[in-house]
């Protein structure tokens, strides 16, 4: 087995999801610490909370790879009074270093819109907005199930498929639904898209309260199980990576966070 840096180990994760796939402007790449120090012990993480940095002390961890920037806004100042503070504080003491994959990781193939897509088992899967000129890569899947549903059965599916805690769901519960548009995250912008390309349901987190009204009045089920269901990256990327590291016969350790980071509870 051979020793590895942090430089290769990114280097490895880049080949999965290129920089150059992310949305402009977006915060993506190493954002604390170096890369230019031995690497032992990798943590896949989605937020880099304090509680995910302790399990990373715990663990001798050497990198963060999260889908969450945990710098998404230029800082003003750091004091370590408070918890963002102590956060960076706690990482730059243990020398943890944390790097960034957001849209990059959201548009590549077999990232975290594909991974969702195969969660909730769809077949002939297509990217739902294309951001480049090639239409294969993009934000969001549209794909069908392999027999028709209810709303009511689909919401209840994607529960328990993407293990959440609960969903929302806009629409007629008696409703069929067969073709189906998934996007991880914030997925608002791109309902229309849905609707344009002939989705009967769109899975996505953080749907706002006028936005769900344009959506039924244009005949287009919802169900929202919240942000956190991306969390799938976190297993799905550690795969990935491991697959790489072991084809270069690397000797480092590769995991997903056990942390759970979604700060909603249903009652």
């Amino acid at each position: 087995m051979k020793m590895v840096n942090g430089q290769q180990i990114i280097q490895l994760f880049e080949e999965f999801a290129p920089k150059k796939y992310a949305l402009e402007g977006d915060p993506i790449g190493l954002q604390i610490g170096t890369l230019n120090k031995p690497v032992h012990n990798v943590m896949i993480a989605l937020d880099v909370l304090e509680e995910v940095v302790d399990e990373a002390i715990a663990n001798d961890v050497d990198l963060i790879i999260a889908h969450h920037p945990i710098i998404f806004r230029p800082l003003k100042k750091l004091v370590t009074d408070n918890t963002n503070g102590r956060i960076v504080e706690k990482l730059i003491k243990h020398d943890i270093a944390v790097y960034a994959a957001h849209t990059n990781l959201d548009v590549t193939p077999g990232g975290v819109n594909d991974m969702l897509a195969q969660a909730l088992q769809l077949e002939n899967i297509e990217v739902l907005s294309p951001t480049m000129e090639e239409s294969s890569l993009g934000l969001g899947r549209i794909g069908t199930l392999k027999s028709d549903l209810t709303l009511e059965e689909f919401a209840k599916f994607v529960k328990e498929a993407l293990d959440a805690p609960g969903v929302r769901v806009v629409g007629d519960l008696t409703s069929k639904v067969r073709k189906v548009a998934v996007l991880g995250g914030d997925g608002n912008k791109y309902f229309s898209q849905a609707k344009f390309k002939g989705a009967d349901v769109y899975v996505t987190g953080d749907f706002y309260y006028h936005t769900a009204h344009d959506a039924m009045n244009m005949g287009l089920n919802i169900v929202d199980p919240g942000h956190n269901v991306e969390k799938v990256m976190k297993q799905g990327t550690a795969d990935v990576l491991n697959e790489k590291c072991a084809e270069k016969q690397f000797d480092v350790r590769i995991f997903s966070s056990e942390i759970d980071t979604n700060p909603f509870t249903f009652l």
